[in-house]
């Protein structure tokens, strides 16, 4: 009798399994998400978890999404700890990971995160074009607490709790970029700091006449792209640029509000920014 009742356990097993093997096999998603406890589950758990959780989105140009997850856990550290920080296996054309110790991970444990944390995030990409990282999710976290994303390249702090991040990237792999911290501290001025820097005999300039940068490039450097930015870090404008023309006029489709901008322009090496005043 005890043998016929495991016979048909065993073999309710190996049901569910291979319908569970098809679901997955037959699934065409896109969407990388760290899986969320139902609290609905005929399962009951009576185990209270208040650690601190982020949940970060990466949305790379194929639309293709990456949740990342941070855990904040006492039995954890900032290094690498087995059972804390969950690897990076699934590997797509465009994808976003934590870096740990130089290596890539989809979910980290940390035993504190406050104002002094940074963690790093890497991404690759295959197509040129605009990603965008903000926050999915967020566990046990104050309304006062601070997320930003600081965009080294850029030098920019984005608040991401306020919106997310908007970004232009060429396709390649990007290991030093960006940044999850908790503070804006060292940019006092405002929530954009840049170092401004020029292009030799290249000049830009705005006409109000005819709405648009202008620029004019004397030494036929060669460029490829530019970027605008507000002062809150928000891409609102980018244009491919001709390579050979010596005078391009950028015209907006629509009217930018009075401010201060961040222009950067795109060489074949390096990327060259000035702050300008476009009404």
């Amino acid at each position: 009798m005890k043998a016929t009742i495991l016979k048909i356990a065993f073999a309710s097993v190996l049901i569910s399994v291979v319908f569970i093997g098809k679901s997955f096999a037959n699934t065409n998603t896109l969407q990388y998400d760290i899986c969320v406890s139902n609290k609905n589950s005929a399962i009951s758990n009576s185990y209270n978890d208040n650690r601190r959780k982020i949940r970060i989105g990466f949305t790379a140009p194929n639309t293709l999404h990456r949740q990342l997850l941070l855990t904040e856990d006492t039995n954890a550290t900032s290094g690498i700890d087995w059972g804390y920080d969950g690897a990076y296996y699934v590997t797509e054309y465009d994808d976003m990971y934590w870096l740990i110790e130089g290596q890539m991970f989809t979910i980290q444990g940390t035993d504190i995160v406050d104002e002094t944390s940074s963690f790093p995030l890497g991404f690759h990409t295959n197509t040129d074009g605009l990603s965008t990282i903000g926050i999915d999710g967020l566990e046990n976290i104050s309304e006062e607490f601070n997320i930003y994303l600081y965009d080294k390249e850029l030098e920019v702090y984005h608040n991401l709790r306020e919106s997310i991040y908007e970004f232009y990237a060429d396709a390649g792999e990007y290991l030093d970029r960006f940044e999850l911290v908790f503070t804006d501290s060292q940019q006092p001025s405002s929530s954009l700091s840049i170092k401004e820097n020029e292009i030799t005999n290249l000049e830009i300039y705005y006409s109000s006449t005819i709405n648009a940068l202008v620029l004019n490039n004397k030494s036929n450097t060669t460029l490829k792209g530019l970027s605008i930015y507000n002062t809150a870090g928000q891409l609102v404008y980018n244009y491919v640029l001709n390579e050979s023309s010596t005078r391009q006029e950028i015209q907006f489709n629509n009217q930018l509000p009075t401010g201060i901008y961040i222009v950067l322009i795109e060489t074949g090496h390096e990327t060259f920014s000035q702050k300008m005043l476009i009404y």
